[in-house]
């Protein structure tokens, strides 16, 4: 590659640090969640390091596994996929896995999905998923083509960046923060732009709220944008007890749970498969030993 090109896992890691920034704009709650949640990841990291003789975590590998994001997208269609696709290559991800909602029984969407991420390696993965709308009635289908055929996601200049990344084989520092910058203020911003009013209203009332949310907005946005959670019943107890959903007590009970189940199922593969740094050899290494109740209630 030009050595005058920025490494596309750069790209993506300022990529996901700027749309982190413009989601914690769209919702109010988010940065609290984020801090909740390094808190939380700390918690087992301290559990585990009781746990596990030698294994250890820094707060400088904490905090870059807490800041690995997984967003989701909704899009209407092939059209946009492939845009889509073509941004995110050039980013160094690439579609992984397909998923077919369409076939999950009374919890079936109208639409296909896969996960854009890089094929090694993935620190940031976003679930994209399309709108079929072949599965419709005929009116409802041709309401909603109508409706998606006024729109175009991608701004200009985001398909000439993305067409030049590609003829050059990659973008200098320029150009790649042009291209992240369409991202968080034009492709994935929420506008709150819609239309379609009926249509949308109709859509909800048959239980398809996924549709009406890709076919009755003017562009589609990043639904969601969470953190790397090491627990997630642990962060979910924490988040509702700061949230007053729950009192103190109960939040503790739940934080016992969590870390309980999460003893029985941490072993050294699991290790491995949520912190990169390890190696097979130093988790040999490890030798588990037992924790006391008042340990666990002091990570508590």
């Amino acid at each position: 590659m030009n050595g005058s090109f920025v490494d596309r896992r750069d790209m993506q890691r300022t990529l996901f640090a700027e749309l982190s920034r413009m989601f914690a704009d769209e919702v109010p709650l988010y940065d609290k969640s984020l801090a909740l949640n390094l808190i939380c990841n700390r918690a087992v990291v301290d559990l585990l390091e009781a746990r596990f003789v030698g294994f250890t975590a820094t707060d400088a590998q904490l905090e870059a596994t807490s800041g690995e994001r997984h967003g989701a997208i909704r899009i209407g269609t092939d059209e946009e996929l492939r845009w889509v696709s073509r941004f995110f290559a050039c980013f160094g991800m690439h579609p992984h896995e397909f998923y077919d909602l369409t076939a999950l029984g009374t919890k079936s969407q109208p639409v296909i999905s896969t996960a854009f991420r890089s094929i090694t390696e993935p620190e940031n993965r976003v679930f994209t998923s399309l709108l079929r709308t072949e599965l419709f009635d005929a009116d409802t289908a041709h309401q909603i083509d109508t409706l998606l055929a006024e729109r175009s996601v991608m701004t200009e200049q985001a398909r000439t960046l993305i067409m030049q990344c590609e003829v050059q084989g990659g973008l200098n520092q320029q150009d790649a923060v042009a291209l992240i910058h369409e991202a968080t203020t034009r492709v994935f911003k929420w506008t709150g732009q819609a239309h379609g009013r009926v249509l949308y209203e109709s859509l909800c009332e048959q239980g398809f709220k996924i549709a009406a949310d890709i076919a009755c907005f003017k562009s589609h946005h990043l639904n969601h944008l969470t953190p790397n959670t090491l627990c997630i019943d642990l962060y979910s107890a924490a988040m509702k007890w700061r949230l007053g959903i729950i009192d103190r007590s109960e939040f503790e009970i739940g934080a016992h749970e969590a870390l309980a189940q999460l003893l029985d199922m941490a072993d050294t593969d699991w290790l491995l498969l949520h912190f990169r740094w390890l190696s097979f050899a130093s988790t040999d290494a490890m030798a588990p030993e037992p924790i006391s109740t008042e340990r666990v209630r002091e990570i508590v």
